[in-house]
Protein backbone atom coordinates (compact mmCIF):
# COMPACT_ATOMS: atom_id res chain seq x y z
CA UNK A 1 0.00 0.00 0.00
CA UNK A 2 1.39 3.29 -0.66
CA UNK A 3 0.29 6.47 1.27
CA UNK A 4 1.03 10.17 0.65
CA UNK A 5 1.24 12.12 4.14
CA UNK A 6 0.59 15.77 3.59
CA UNK A 7 1.66 18.68 6.09
CA UNK A 8 -0.12 22.18 5.90
CA UNK A 9 -0.25 25.27 7.82
CA UNK A 10 -3.32 24.74 9.75
CA UNK A 11 -2.16 24.35 13.15
CA UNK A 12 -2.65 20.29 14.21
CA UNK A 13 1.13 19.06 13.41
CA UNK A 14 1.00 16.50 16.41
CA UNK A 15 -1.71 14.50 14.41
CA UNK A 16 0.47 14.47 11.39
CA UNK A 17 4.03 12.98 13.17
CA UNK A 18 1.28 10.68 15.54
CA UNK A 19 -0.05 9.40 11.65
CA UNK A 20 3.96 9.04 10.45
CA UNK A 21 4.43 6.99 13.74
CA UNK A 22 1.66 4.31 13.36
CA UNK A 23 2.27 3.54 9.96
CA UNK A 24 6.42 3.75 9.75
CA UNK A 25 5.88 -0.35 11.42
CA UNK A 26 3.79 -0.90 8.94
CA UNK A 27 4.34 -2.59 5.21
CA UNK A 28 3.00 1.19 3.87
CA UNK A 29 4.99 2.53 1.44
CA UNK A 30 4.93 6.37 2.93
CA UNK A 31 5.63 9.41 1.03
CA UNK A 32 5.36 12.93 2.37
CA UNK A 33 5.08 16.90 1.21
CA UNK A 34 4.77 19.71 3.39
CA UNK A 35 3.81 22.93 2.78
CA UNK A 36 6.57 25.98 3.39
CA UNK A 37 3.66 26.82 6.38
CA UNK A 38 3.42 23.29 7.62
CA UNK A 39 7.01 22.87 8.36
CA UNK A 40 7.23 26.35 10.40
CA UNK A 41 3.95 25.34 12.39
CA UNK A 42 5.65 21.64 12.46
CA UNK A 43 8.76 22.91 14.64
CA UNK A 44 6.69 25.50 16.50
CA UNK A 45 4.15 23.11 18.02
CA UNK A 46 6.35 19.78 18.36
CA UNK A 47 10.12 21.06 18.83
CA UNK A 48 10.83 18.75 15.74
CA UNK A 49 12.28 19.72 12.36
CA UNK A 50 10.71 18.15 8.88
CA UNK A 51 14.43 16.64 8.92
CA UNK A 52 14.00 15.04 11.74
CA UNK A 53 10.26 13.79 11.24
CA UNK A 54 10.89 12.77 7.73
CA UNK A 55 14.24 10.72 7.95
CA UNK A 56 14.30 7.31 5.72
CA UNK A 57 10.78 8.48 4.06
CA UNK A 58 10.04 9.76 0.39
CA UNK A 59 9.81 13.48 1.01
CA UNK A 60 8.84 15.47 -1.67
CA UNK A 61 8.95 19.44 -1.98
CA UNK A 62 5.90 21.30 -2.33
CA UNK A 63 7.47 23.26 -5.12
CA UNK A 64 8.47 19.50 -7.50
CA UNK A 65 5.30 20.10 -9.77
CA UNK A 66 6.84 16.77 -11.75
CA UNK A 67 7.17 14.32 -8.46
CA UNK A 68 5.86 11.33 -8.98
CA UNK A 69 2.63 12.24 -6.63
CA UNK A 70 1.52 14.87 -9.43
CA UNK A 71 0.73 12.01 -11.82
CA UNK A 72 -2.28 9.44 -11.99
CA UNK A 73 -0.10 6.81 -13.46
CA UNK A 74 1.97 6.42 -10.33
CA UNK A 75 -1.04 5.01 -8.49
CA UNK A 76 -1.46 6.08 -4.50
CA UNK A 77 -3.49 4.10 -2.44
CA UNK A 78 -4.37 7.28 -0.17
CA UNK A 79 -3.53 10.46 0.88
CA UNK A 80 -4.15 12.14 4.24
CA UNK A 81 -3.39 16.06 4.04
CA UNK A 82 -2.96 16.29 8.30
CA UNK A 83 -3.56 19.06 9.16
CA UNK A 84 -5.07 20.56 6.50
CA UNK A 85 -5.23 24.62 6.22
CA UNK A 86 -8.69 26.13 4.95
CA UNK A 87 -6.46 27.40 2.26
CA UNK A 88 -5.04 24.30 1.45
CA UNK A 89 -8.44 23.01 1.39
CA UNK A 90 -10.24 25.73 -1.13
CA UNK A 91 -7.67 25.14 -3.42
CA UNK A 92 -8.20 21.66 -3.47
CA UNK A 93 -12.52 21.83 -3.56
CA UNK A 94 -11.81 24.27 -6.48
CA UNK A 95 -9.44 22.18 -8.28
CA UNK A 96 -6.41 24.57 -8.61
CA UNK A 97 -2.71 23.66 -8.38
CA UNK A 98 -0.55 26.31 -6.67
CA UNK A 99 2.01 23.67 -5.41
CA UNK A 100 2.64 19.85 -5.31
CA UNK A 101 -0.05 19.18 -1.87
CA UNK A 102 -3.09 20.83 -4.14
CA UNK A 103 -1.80 18.79 -7.50
CA UNK A 104 -1.77 15.39 -5.30
CA UNK A 105 -4.62 16.04 -4.13
CA UNK A 106 -6.54 16.66 -7.30
CA UNK A 107 -5.08 13.75 -9.18
CA UNK A 108 -6.34 11.64 -6.08
CA UNK A 109 -10.42 12.77 -6.95
CA UNK A 110 -9.98 12.71 -10.68
CA UNK A 111 -8.72 9.09 -9.94
CA UNK A 112 -11.18 7.99 -7.56
CA UNK A 113 -9.18 7.26 -5.36
CA UNK A 114 -9.17 7.95 -1.88
CA UNK A 115 -8.54 11.18 -0.25
CA UNK A 116 -8.82 12.36 3.32
CA UNK A 117 -8.68 15.75 4.63
CA UNK A 118 -8.34 16.80 8.21
CA UNK A 119 -8.98 20.36 8.87
CA UNK A 120 -8.75 20.92 12.74
CA UNK A 121 -9.86 24.74 12.24
CA UNK A 122 -12.89 25.79 13.74
CA UNK A 123 -15.41 27.47 13.44
CA UNK A 124 -16.27 26.85 9.94
CA UNK A 125 -17.35 29.86 8.09
CA UNK A 126 -19.80 29.31 4.78
CA UNK A 127 -16.98 28.87 2.61
CA UNK A 128 -15.68 26.41 4.52
CA UNK A 129 -18.45 24.12 4.49
CA UNK A 130 -19.00 24.71 1.01
CA UNK A 131 -15.58 23.99 0.19
CA UNK A 132 -16.16 20.86 2.12
CA UNK A 133 -18.81 19.84 -0.05
CA UNK A 134 -17.72 20.19 -3.02
CA UNK A 135 -14.24 17.92 -2.02
CA UNK A 136 -17.00 15.47 -0.27
CA UNK A 137 -19.41 15.57 -3.87
CA UNK A 138 -15.77 14.83 -5.53
CA UNK A 139 -14.96 11.83 -3.96
CA UNK A 140 -13.32 12.93 -0.84
CA UNK A 141 -13.98 12.84 2.41
CA UNK A 142 -13.52 15.63 5.23
CA UNK A 143 -12.83 14.00 8.64
CA UNK A 144 -12.20 17.00 10.82
CA UNK A 145 -9.47 17.02 13.83
CA UNK A 146 -12.96 16.51 16.47
CA UNK A 147 -12.18 14.06 19.20
CA UNK A 148 -13.99 11.63 20.87
CA UNK A 149 -14.46 11.28 24.60
CA UNK A 150 -16.28 8.00 25.11
CA UNK A 151 -12.64 6.86 25.68
CA UNK A 152 -11.71 8.59 28.39
CA UNK A 153 -8.48 10.45 27.12
CA UNK A 154 -6.23 11.27 29.96
CA UNK A 155 -3.78 12.94 27.88
CA UNK A 156 -3.65 15.57 25.02
CA UNK A 157 -1.67 12.38 23.21
CA UNK A 158 -5.18 10.09 23.72
CA UNK A 159 -6.84 12.99 22.16
CA UNK A 160 -4.41 13.25 18.94
CA UNK A 161 -4.45 9.00 19.23
CA UNK A 162 -8.33 8.89 18.36
CA UNK A 163 -7.79 11.46 15.38
CA UNK A 164 -5.05 9.15 14.44
CA UNK A 165 -6.78 6.24 14.47
CA UNK A 166 -10.10 7.48 12.48
CA UNK A 167 -7.83 7.95 9.98
CA UNK A 168 -5.93 4.45 9.63
CA UNK A 169 -9.21 3.57 9.44
CA UNK A 170 -10.38 5.20 6.32
CA UNK A 171 -6.92 4.66 4.70
CA UNK A 172 -7.41 0.42 5.72
CA UNK A 173 -4.45 0.44 7.73
CA UNK A 174 -6.41 -0.22 11.55
CA UNK A 175 -5.05 -1.96 13.89
CA UNK A 176 -6.04 -3.81 17.34
CA UNK A 177 -4.64 -0.49 19.49
CA UNK A 178 -7.61 0.99 18.09
CA UNK A 179 -10.18 1.95 20.98
CA UNK A 180 -13.82 1.28 19.40
CA UNK A 181 -17.25 1.88 21.11
CA UNK A 182 -18.09 -0.95 23.12
CA UNK A 183 -14.82 -2.59 23.42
Amino acid sequence: MKIVIALTGGSGAPYFTALLERLKPTSAELEVVSSATGRQVLQHETGKTWKEVTEGLVVHSERNMGASIASGSNRIDSMVVVPCSMSTLAEISLGTSSHLIHRAASVQLKERRPLILVPRESPYSLIHLQAMTRVTEAGGMILPASPGFYHHPKSVDDLVKNIVDRILDQIGCSDKTIERWGS
